[in-house]
């Protein structure tokens, strides 16, 4: 059972953006004493300041609403490639994987390597053509060659889910990681997330949102590269040297053996420790691999936050550098959270990871703050204090690109597209856009408290799921299908988004408290076992072992009992119908096949008639400027 709980919490820590319950890490200790918070919000304050100057100038620059959305279209390849690593290096790359590998070792580095090469998809389908075709949005992409109304209508309302997926696990795992760093109250948490992120957008709008992510990436591969060096100093720079004595430490070797091979496998200690740097120790399930792997690669090419910075540079050419410049940036930023996240596992050690937090999310900010001197020393918390800065600036900044996604798909697709048919006044536009901010804003807000002592991993799994499963389909066969029509798309992004949905209600990340209900039993009955041998003289343990497995005993022991016999999941299933977690396998080539097959059934004099001309501007720009003037 413990090891089930922590491969649950592990991976919904990745995938949901430290999406952690917050019920549990309520329940842990801080990391920062009492008497060193005023260095945290000290910190905390600086760039706080920082920001809101930022956003100040970025606001007086604020004239259109091509301004508020796409900064004008006018930043560079390399400002616009930085802001989209900012975007992207969530706090999952920054503090879940680096946990990951803590506790799992080469298993960890997998999610890099999806995260990575999700940007090669973007480069080569949909970057250039993207900003040749498309205005502020993915809907005004899709709009171009097929039915505007209909188009605009449904690609806001899956874009506006993807935003809200994505943003309910970034804002929650905020508070559930500032709580657990410095004891602030969850609810205030939430409130400042969303505060933070609705002052970015609704006075600065792309331009501030953009600095704010540039700055926060310059932050987040700086600190990493600091610990890097760190960790490194002590073994003159010598990397094998380093992951020698990852192999060959105690603390990791018991880890292997009693937590992840559950004590069973006949591994020697020296055996044990180099099997944390073999894969298999998290993912076993090749369909789950793949499955997930879809969904993060595919998913990327159409999130909507992402695509929407291919709108702010002034040609095709500076997108696909802009995609360019993101990679290189993530890429560099990975390569220093593997050795960040071998090197907490090392000095800081998996067991006491384990003891603060199941997830393993707080692994940097501990190795930060043993860098630094330890507990008890200046340097120490003030090394946590600017982690725990650099983490929630993090979480700030990918809420406020997903704010902006989310209302940009509200104003400008659902009023001035779906509802004002195109035609609204600047000033009408700009006001849209920041009413639809601060709807999102209350939405997430209301979400995000909601969700507290809820585990919503599944929702970021979700969101990848639903961009590939439903906007990625009819993205790439609008622009790379002569035959696709409208109501191939609408087909395939509604139903995309449905069986999406649908598949992870019925999956392993619900919740189904019958078969919590039979775990705990199960674990009582073999906790008792143990005692009683003890008692005979079969086994023998320590006091302390047979007090942690009294403890352990009676924990299950009042969680059974809890749960009402014949509870169910919210809808109604007493164990999931499907095995795995993320349904990309099954439902992205469902989307994919909605389109061609509604496209066929339903042909379009329009769609067809465009063609030509899409492809034309697919390819070269001409005519950009005049795009989406239905």
């Amino acid at each position: 059972m413990q090891i089930a709980l922590i491969r649950k919490r592990t991976l919904g820590a990745v995938l949901a953006t430290l999406a952690i319950s917050g019920e549990a890490s309520a329940q842990s200790a801080t990391l920062v004493a009492d008497e060193n918070r005023w260095l945290t919000f000290t910190i905390f304050s600086v760039l706080f300041l920082l920001t809101m100057v930022i956003t100040y100038y970025a606001a007086r620059r604020n004239t259109s609403a091509g301004d508020f959305y796409t900064a004008g279209g006018g930043l560079s390849p390399r400002m616009n490639g930085m802001a989209i690593a900012g975007d992207y290096l969530s706090a999952a790359a920054f503090l879940g994987v680096s946990g990951l590998i803590a506790l799992y070792g080469l298993d960890g580095i997998t999610y890099l390597v999806g995260f990575f090469m999700s940007f090669i998809p973007v480069m080569l389908l949909v970057a250039e053509p993207c900003r040749n075709l498309g205005k502020y949005t993915l809907g005004d992409v899709l709009a171009y060659r097929n039915n505007f109304r209909a188009t605009k209508s449904v690609v806001a309302g899956s874009s506006i889910l993807v935003a809200l997926f994505y943003m309910v696990p970034q804002i929650v795992g905020g508070a559930v990681i500032v709580r657990a760093l410095i004891g602030v109250p969850y609810e205030t948490s939430v409130v400042a997330v969303a505060g933070l992120m609705l002052v970015y957008v609704m006075f600065g709008g792309m331009r501030a949102t953009t600095s704010v992510q540039i700055l926060k990436a310059m932050l987040l591969i700086g600190f990493c590269f600091i610990l890097v060096v760190l960790t490194w100093i002590p073994y003159g720079f010598n990397i094998g040297s380093f992951f020698n004595d990852v192999v060959n430490s105690s603390g990791i070797q018991k880890h292997v053996l009693d937590v992840l091979l559950k004590g069973d496998s006949g591994l020697s200690a020296a055996e044990a420790g180099q099997r944390f740097l073999e894969p298999g120790l998290f993912l076993k399930n090749p369909l789950e691999q793949v499955s997930l792997g879809m969904a993060l690669v595919l998913g990327t090419a159409a999130m909507p936050h992402i695509l929407m910075r291919f709108f702010t540079v002034p040609t095709a050419q500076a997108a696909r550098k802009s995609a360019i410049v993101a990679m290189f940036a993530i890429g560099v930023c990975h390569l220093l959270i593997i050795v960040i996240g071998f090197s907490a596992a090392l000095n800081v050690g998996p067991a006491t990871i384990l003891s603060f937090d199941m997830g393993g999310n707080l692994a940097a900010p501990m190795l930060a703050q043993f860098l630094g001197g330890g507990a008890d020393s200046f340097m120490g918390n003030f090394m946590l204090a600017v982690v725990a800065a650099v983490s929630f600036a993090t979480i700030v900044a990918v809420v406020a690109g997903l704010t902006l996604a989310g209302a940009s798909a509200l104003a400008h697709d659902v009023f001035v597209g779906a509802i004002r048919g195109g035609k609204a006044t600047e000033r009408e536009q700009v006001n849209a856009a920041r009413i639809a901010t601060l709807a999102m804003a209350v939405i997430s807000i209301i979400a995000g408290v909601a969700a507290k002592g809820q585990n919503v991993a599944h929702l970021v799994g979700l969101g990848y799921a639903v961009a590939a499963s439903a906007n990625l389909p009819a993205l790439l066969l609008t622009l790379y299908w002569k035959r696709c029509s409208t109501a191939g798309v609408v087909a395939g992004v509604v139903g995309g988004t449905v069986l999406a949905i649908a598949l992870v209600m019925v999956s392993p990340n619900m919740t189904y408290p019958a078969q919590q209900k039979s775990a705990a039993q199960a674990l009582v009955v073999e906790m008792e076992e143990k005692l009683q041998k003890v008692e005979q003289g079969k086994l023998s343990a320590t006091l302390e072992q047979r007090e942690e497995w009294k403890a352990d005993a009676s924990a299950a022991r009042a969680k059974a009992e809890s749960i009402p016999d014949g509870a169910t999941s919210v809808i109604g299933l007493s164990e999931p119908l499907i095995s795995m977690r993320n349904p990309g396998l099954i439902s992205i080539p469902a989307g994919f096949l909605l389109v061609v097959v509604f496209s066929i059934l339903f042909p379009s004099r329009r769609s067809a008639a465009l063609w030509a001309e899409t492809s034309v501007r697919r390819e070269t720009g001409i005519g950009t400027a005049e795009v989406v003037s239905h």
